[in-house]
């Protein structure tokens, strides 16, 4: 049978025994206080989970969170994937501390609908009815429900109850879901093991879509798993999306392996950190938070403490938004635009709240660092296109490559690389492509290619006989460390026209080296001074010191040589010109028998200080290889 769940999800907010459990029951039919210890204490201790039939047929999801303040860790779990939400006030009581508390949770963890309910009016008059909803509009005023609809009904006599789902009909479809694409991920809010089955985990859906069958990651452990079967609503489906309570069982993962708190998630696109890059919104009622202050986080379904990095300011004031970065004592793992809240543990007060805007920060190391830093939160917080997204991580960055740039955007690689496409042409960027693909900013790309042309500028004053600097020095000329992605970056500048790069060699692009007739007299008179000695190759230092050249003069006629081919350096340091080299294998051939040190001293009449050199830069270049005391001929 197909199942038609509408990919939203409505949660209930307020105060113990306000009658939020009850009236889940008269609008699903499901008793929300599934543990016997709720039953016991009449109370709702953890999350509880039912499907609801809207009068339009469609079925959505309903949380029912607990109301007590010592279980505000389960309502913030609860809220942290709902779409809309019912803020439900006892008629008898009013508005109360945790109706105030939820309602501050339900604001920073930014809930935009919603509709209030008035309950329990069979305990009460039609005055004090009035004076309960006149509370409430105190309470909404200026919030997120302060223009919605105050429905009253009794949840135990069924009274305006047609009414407040006729408006929960109204709410669903003029609701603008949340954005849900990208990676799977699933914070897990309840993990048990059923019999024949195994471990299975539940929680929202947050982001994408999971199959059967699919591999997926257990977070922060990193255990890797396949999803057997799912569920949702106790209906068998073969995909979950966005915006559904699923249950997935897990292959091959035992109940230690996870825990409320853990994400399940598609793999390789999250990463657990212990620094996230957030911005936090200050109560207005709230003490100010201070650099460095110890608070309790509370963000999906996991709860840690964390020290608030403040990046521009001594502290946040009543209020006040701000950028900062939590460092948590353990690791964590959200997704971008995950929102979280903030408690003083002692005692137990919902202070702050705000946005996670990179999962997975890096603190920084210097003034300059931290600017960029909050430029680029300052940036993200406006919620851009994905483009832009993309670009505000790059220029951050600097230099990052293409899968890591992916990741942190939760997308895959050819997503991100589509929606930049344009922007290589433009200038906005560079991409190196090799065996990695890296994106680089185009103010670091421009910084670059500056640095690299003047090193290449001084480099051909220096040799102007060379046909380039090797990539492995113009490496070290622009601080890289990595030689792969050096030459990577050379070859996107020489596609830019910026520099030209051939042979491994990086030059300006009007660069043209010294030609061989502008100092041929010097170059040839080494040339005659080598090959006239023969096999008694010369060394350098004897070449130098019998010609009476200087020490630049011989460096830049060897540079020169041996950058064309023209000159090999062998053991000992010996100078060997293509012509003793092509005579030498001319001679080996001739040698009738074995090929050993003797019959080569003898064919070309020298000693073993040069025979022996000889027959090893041979070996070398895999003309003769060595088996034992004799050389066999591999090339002729």
């Amino acid at each position: 049978m197909a199942f038609s769940e509408y990919p939203f999800v409505i949660g209930t907010a307020g105060h113990i025994d306000h009658g939020k459990t009850t009236l889940v029951k008269r609008l699903t039919g499901v008793d929300c206080d599934r543990l016997s210890e709720e039953k016991k204490r009449g109370m709702t201790i953890e999350l509880g989970f039912a499907p609801f039939t809207l009068p339009s047929g469609k079925t959505v999801s309903i949380i029912d969170v607990p109301g007590h303040e010592k279980f505000i860790r389960q309502m913030v779990a609860g809220a942290a994937g709902i779409d809309a939400v019912m803020l439900v006030i006892a008629a008898d009581d009013g508005v109360m501390p945790q109706t105030r508390e939820h309602l501050a949770i339900l604001s920073l963890l930014g809930i935009k609908a919603g509709l209030t309910v008035i309950n329990k009016i069979d305990l009460v008059d039609e005055e004090m009815l009035e004076m309960a909803i006149d509370d409430a509009r105190t309470l909404l005023a200026g919030t997120f429900l302060g223009d919605k609809p105050i429905v009253p009904v009794s949840a135990v006599t069924g009274a305006g109850i047609e009414e407040l789902k006729a408006e929960l009909q109204k709410m669903t479809e003029s609701s603008e879901r949340k954005s849900r694409k990208g990676a799977f991920f699933l914070p897990v809010d309840r993990a048990f093991h059923i019999s024949g089955f195994g471990t299975v985990v539940t929680g929202t859906t947050i982001n994408g879509e999971v199959h059967e069958g699919d591999e997926v990651e257990i977070l922060p452990e990193g255990h890797v798993s396949k999803i057997r079967s799912l569920q949702v609503h106790g209906t068998p489906v073969e995909t979950a999306t966005a915006g559904q309570r699923t249950a997935a069982n897990l292959a091959g993962i035992s109940l230690e392996e996870v825990r409320r708190g853990d994400v399940v998630a598609a793999k390789d696109c999250f990463t657990p950190s212990q620094c996230l890059d957030a911005r936090i919104e200050l109560l207005k009622d709230a003490e100010p938070i201070k650099h460095w202050q110890r608070l309790r986080l509370h963000v999906g379904t996991a709860d840690t403490l964390a020290r608030i990095s403040l990046l521009d300011k001594d502290a946040i004031r009543p209020g006040e938004t701000a950028a900062a970065q939590l460092i948590t004592e353990e690791p964590v793992v959200t997704s971008m635009k995950s929102c979280f809240i903030l408690r003083t543990y002692s005692p137990l007060v919902t202070v702050a709240g705000g946005r996670i805007i990179m999962p997975a920060g890096e603190r920084p190391k210097s003034r300059r660092e931290k600017e960029a830093l909050i430029k680029f939160l300052d940036t993200l917080a406006a919620e851009p296109p994905l483009k832009d997204r993309v670009l505000a991580l790059i220029d951050y960055k600097e230099i990052i490559p293409a899968a890591d740039a992916a990741r942190m955007n939760e997308i895959t690689v050819t997503e991100m690389m589509r929606a930049i496409s344009s922007c290589e042409a433009k200038g906005e960027i560079g991409i190196a492509r090799g065996s990695d693909t890296t994106l680089i900013s185009g103010a670091k790309l421009a910084e670059i290619t500056e640095t690299l042309r003047a090193a290449l500028e001084k480099f051909h004053k220096e040799h102007p006989e060379r046909k380039g600097m090797p990539s492995d020095e113009c490496a070290k000329a622009i601080s890289s460390g990595d030689a792969k992605f050096a030459r990577e970056l050379l070859a996107l500048l020489a596609k830019r026209e910026a520099i030209r790069f051939e042979d491994d060699r990086a030059a300006l692009p009007d660069f043209e080296p010294f030609d061989e007739e502008l100092f041929s007299s010097e170059v040839s008179a080494l040339r005659d001074f080598a090959v006239k000695k023969g096999y008694s190759m010369p060394t350098l230092e004897e070449a130098q010191q019998s010609l009476g050249y200087s020490a630049e003069q011989m460096k830049r006629i060897i540079s020169y040589l041996r950058e064309r081919k023209s000159l090999a350096l062998v053991t000992g340091g010996f100078l060997l010109f293509p012509e003793i080299e092509e005579d030498f294998m001319k001679k080996l051939s001739e040698i009738d028998g074995d090929i050993t040190l003797a019959a080569v001293r003898d064919a070309t009449g020298s000693s073993r200080k040069y025979a022996l050199p000889l027959l090893e830069y041979f070996d070398s270049k895999g003309v003769t290889r060595r088996v034992g005391d004799k050389r066999i001929l591999m090339k002729k």
